[in-house]
């Protein structure tokens, strides 16, 4: 386990609240955005729905003298105890939010949940403006949610997506699920909508999305806590508002998992740990 949290430090800020914050604090100094998620999902109790929860309320007044995001997962806020259980948490944390002029964005999980997910940001959007919802471009619907979206003045995150979904929903290729991501960031361009981000550690769509939109003050780039830092630096030193999605809590290793699912992660943390170890014997 010893070794595993250690590879798990490459992407989670802490197993709590108080290890997470001193990097949470050194990010904000270097001058990135944060987008602070206590990981968990699917939570099935009450008990851990209020955990949560009362985690939320925590962030949000420990840097309520700070502009921050916060990433929210319905399911872990009691969606699948309750519809209306869910709605009501995520209400109270984003008029808690809203109050010290931090963002809420409602992160995307499996298909199951999308048209519930987008709803659930509609409505809210209407009283806290400051509620988004992030739109995984490899979903077939995404097209439409995103013109949905673009209408009701909600402000989108544009990710691939990280769930696998059956192919008579989604899209299976890199090529087309990248000529969907360019396409709705160009459509999200072009139709001025409200606060985009591009969620997306892919140098080459970077790149393009870049030549497209040069205006730095146009989209906000996201990027997971510990992924692609050389890119992160060289966005916020062009002038482009880099944020980074910075997890932490005590179910790390879930989450930690699916990071190291992609081998390119993988094998960059591993060459890391053992050049750091040899680098300590040899000194």
């Amino acid at each position: 386990m010893k070794l595993l949290y250690s590879l798990a430090k490459r992407f989670i800020a802490g197993y709590d609240l108080r290890t997470a914050k001193p990097n949470i604090d050194k990010l904000i100094e270097q001058g990135y955005e944060v987008s602070i998620d206590y990981v968990g999902e699917n939570c099935k109790s009450q008990e851990d729905v209020s955990k949560a929860a009362r985690q939320y309320f925590k962030i949000i007044k420990l840097y309520k003298n700070k502009k921050i995001n916060i990433s929210i997962k319905p399911s872990q806020l009691g969606l699948h105890i309750h519809p209306i259980l869910s709605y009501h948490n995520i209400n109270l944390i984003a008029k808690l939010a809203f109050k010290y002029g931090h963002t809420i964005r409602l992160d995307m999980e499996d298909s199951k949940v999308t048209e519930h997910t987008k709803n659930l940001a509609i409505i809210l959007n209407k009283k806290y403006s400051n509620v988004g919802v992030a739109i995984q471009a490899n979903l077939y619907r995404s097209s439409q949610d995103i013109e949905d979206l673009i209408q009701k003045g909600v402000s989108v995150r544009l990710v691939k997506g990280a769930y696998k979904e059956d192919k008579k929903i989604a899209h299976q290729t890199y090529f087309s699920i990248s000529g969907c991501f360019f396409d709705y960031a160009a459509r999200l361009y072009s139709n001025k909508a409200n606060k985009p981000a591009i969620g997306t550690h892919d140098e080459e769509l970077l790149e393009d999305i870049e030549e497209l939109i040069p205006n730095p003050d146009y989209f906000d780039y996201e990027f997971l806590y510990g992924i692609r830092r050389d890119l992160q630096k060289n966005l916020k030193d062009k002038g482009y508002n880099v944020r980074v999605y910075v997890p932490f809590g005590e179910k790390w290793l879930p989450y930690t998992l699916r990071r190291l699912k992609e081998w390119k992660n993988l094998m960059f943390v591993i060459k890391n740990v053992f050049n750091e170890t040899f680098r300590r014997r040899s000194d």
